[in-house]
């Protein structure tokens, strides 16, 4: 399945990850792969915000992944009420 996570490791940073998938079609990670993805980085601790169409990553304006809903692999990016904006 898709998601998307934020984690910090001990010295403050952080790291945000987004994973593409679709859940129905048993292509990405479930919350165990995740949170192994998570501990295998070294992150201290680790929180998972969400997925689907949701797990929408941008950069310079341009969708940079393969967002889905509805476990299909057609794409589409879902309306949220809340974003994790990073900014270099």
């Amino acid at each position: 399945a898709p998601r998307t996570g934020l984690g910090v490791y001990r010295n403050g940073s952080m790291v945000l990850l987004q994973v593409d998938g679709v859940h129905d079609l048993n292509y990405g990670m479930d919350l165990w792969e995740f949170s192994e993805l998570f501990l295998r980085l070294g992150v201290e601790s680790a929180i998972n915000l969400d997925g689907g169409g949701s797990s929408t990553s941008v950069y310079n304006g341009q969708v940079i992944n393969y967002p889905t809903c509805s476990d299909t692999k057609i794409k589409c990016e879902r309306p949220v009420t809340s974003i994790v904006c990073a900014k270099a």
